[in-house]
């Protein structure tokens, strides 16, 4: 049994598409996207510790209501908008492939954290667009409750 789980990260809306041995056996709207969630609870540049707080609320209760029907993968495939968008925040090229395992997500999401909290942004070479940092929250708490090790971030 093969199963490949892919997050269409988009501005508005994303999708997450569960294959099994070449059959679709979940596919799955979700009310997140980078530009809806920065408008709605990203209020600062860079955001505020509790606009962050308020993110990862919002992006939690719409992924436990997801969890229970998921099947369990050891990576997560992330491509669409907020996929480039990550790639640019990190300065890699936007053709490339990244793969962060979970420690990796959880580093660059506590250099964000430190941002938020005062350290200048410059310090952590961070982009100031609040919907990258949205697209940050989006992945780790996808990796977190959906229970990834890893996540391959496509162009």
């Amino acid at each position: 049994m093969t199963v490949q789980t892919t997050l269409q990260l988009g501005t508005e809306t994303s999708t997450v598409l569960c294959v099994e041995d070449g059959q679709v056996v979940l596919q799955q709207e979700l009310p997140l996207g980078t530009a809806s969630l920065a408008r709605q609870w990203m209020r600062h540049t860079p955001p505020t510790p509790l606009d962050i707080e308020h993110a990862i609320e919002v992006t939690e209760d719409v992924l436990m209501r997801l969890a229970a029907r998921m099947v369990r993968t050891e990576q997560l495939q992330l491509s669409g908008s907020g996929a480039a968008l990550i790639l640019q925040g990190v300065g890699a090229a936007p053709d490339a492939v990244l793969i962060w395992s979970l420690e990796e997500v959880e580093d660059k999401f506590n250099r964000i954290a430190m941002v938020s909290q005062g350290r200048p942004i410059g310090h952590e070479a961070l982009p100031t667009a609040p919907e990258f940092y949205a697209a940050m929250v989006i992945v780790r708490e996808c990796l977190h409750h959906l229970r990834f090790g890893k996540v391959v971030v496509l162009a």
